[in-house]
């Protein structure tokens, strides 16, 4: 447990990152100018198949799952030995008397007495006449941005620090309702149900030191941690995303603890950097029964062989450390990789997927993003869903396409979460969960 479990969690070494983040800057500038934004450009792009039985599949996956860890993510660690929490404050008229309003501290501990923690904010309706299903994920600027409540607590992980960092999701210490569109919070309840959701950074903060303030602490010792970032790092099997992976399934645990809410019926979801870390996540939690992608793009939902938009290579070496070392073999080899982003939505199976992406995010390539949940959806028909869930890419805005397991929708604008791709969600899952 940090010394002051309620300080700002703070870099050690904020000149440090901040030199960095000024190369980064350039570097990504450099990166953004080499990506391909044309079709003509793209290579032929043949998808690998997948058995064409059920039991060859429920083999296959596992070796498909095992190389995902080996090539990209790495493992996710396994859960710590006792998972205590902490109620820092209830509110039972919150949104205008629709919601009742926790701040719940996760304590995740080890036999040993190390202990690591992060805060949890949780909405559940007061309109439902059961426990209803309830949506779970990530943020990027913490807790008190994507509420418009002003008296949720700043998110520690989410606390200004000295220089700025290049886009780690750090914000000013009183900066609020900056998100509020991202996590419909009102939307929801009016909609029946409860929603979670933590700041990634204060599972593993976004930048290349940020090992030695995570979850990876209840694993490794401080020497291992500490010289995870030097270049080269051959030894690094483990990375931020699946450290963010793993903090969703420990915030299932917990819901799992809270009567008012129904665990059993949990929809996993991210955007950007965390759709990569919810589609992770999903494929390796199936107590997930709904798994959402927006807007995930490169190493998420996008098929890297198609070399369009952001590419392996940017990702390998401008944030290298969300990734395992061995990806680096395979910047701008995209044609050499063992797996494909298919692969990766083809785990989620039979669960229900949802994939979405928005018509001008083009370094996500949403065209990209629709082949390869058409492509999954054959693992989908071996579990018995009927043919034909996906053929052809709706058009911008006209609304989700698929049924029986896979869903996508393609909403007008850029690279983003909104209003509307929530209404997507939730109307697909009052089907899953047969709230209507």
């Amino acid at each position: 447990m940090h010394s002051d479990e309620n300080a700002p969690r703070v870099p050690s070494n904020p000149a440090m990152l901040d030199a960095i983040g000024k190369a980064m800057d350039y570097w990504s500038g450099e990166f953004y100018r080499r990506r391909n934004h044309d079709e003509k450009l793209c290579p032929p792009v043949e998808l690998s198949a997948f058995p064409e039985t059920l039991e060859e599949w429920k083999l296959k996956r596992q070796e498909i799952k095992k190389l995902f860890e080996e090539h990209i993510y790495g493992p996710i660690p396994p859960p710590p030995d006792k998972l205590e929490m902490r109620l820092l404050s209830e509110k039972r008229d919150a949104l205008n008397d629709t919601a009742i309003r926790r701040e719940i501290r996760i304590y995740c501990k080890m036999n040993d007495g190390r202990s690591h923690d992060f805060d949890m904010l949780l909405y559940i309706p007061k309109n439902v006449s059961a426990p209803p299903p309830v949506f779970v994920g990530l943020n990027f600027d913490g807790n008190q941005a994507n509420t418009p409540e002003v008296d949720v607590r700043t998110t520690r992980g989410a606390a200004h620090i000295p220089g700025n960092w290049w886009r780690c999701g750090v914000t000013a210490e009183n900066k609020r309702l900056i998100k509020l569109d991202s996590w419909n919070f009102e939307n929801a309840m009016q909609r029946g149900y409860a929603v979670a959701t933590a700041n990634y950074g204060e599972i593993f903060p976004d930048n290349p030191f940020g090992y030695e303030q995570s979850i990876y602490t209840l694993f490794k010792t401080p020497e291992e941690l500490k010289s995870l970032p030097d270049l080269p790092a051959p030894l690094r099997k483990f990375g931020a995303i699946s450290a963010w992976a793993w903090g969703l399934s420990r915030m299932l645990d917990a819901l799992g603890t809270i009567p008012e809410v129904d665990a059993g019926r949990a929809a996993v979801l991210g955007h950007s950097r965390l759709g990569k870390t919810a589609l992770w996540a999903g494929a390796n939690d199936e107590r997930f029964k709904m798994v959402i992608s927006n807007n995930s793009g490169c190493l998420g939902a996008a098929p890297s062989c198609r070399e369009f938009g952001e590419r392996v290579g940017h990702l390998a070496y401008i944030q290298r450390f969300w990734f395992v070392e061995t990806l680096m073999q395979y910047a701008y080899r995209e044609n050499t990789m063992p797996v494909d982003q298919h692969q990766l939505l083809a785990l989620v199976a039979p669960r229900t997927l949802y994939v979405a992406s928005s018509s001008e995010d083009h370094g996500a390539d949403p065209k990209g993003e629709f082949m390869s949940a058409r492509a999954a959806s054959a693992v989908w028909k071996l579990y018995g869903s009927p043919a034909g869930m996906l053929e052809n890419m709706p058009e911008v805005g006209a609304g989700t396409a698929g049924s029986n397991g896979v869903f996508y929708h393609v909403k007008y604008g850029p690279h983003s979460i909104t209003g509307e791709d929530w209404q997507h969600y939730y109307d697909c899952a009052d089907k899953i969960f047969n709230k209507r």
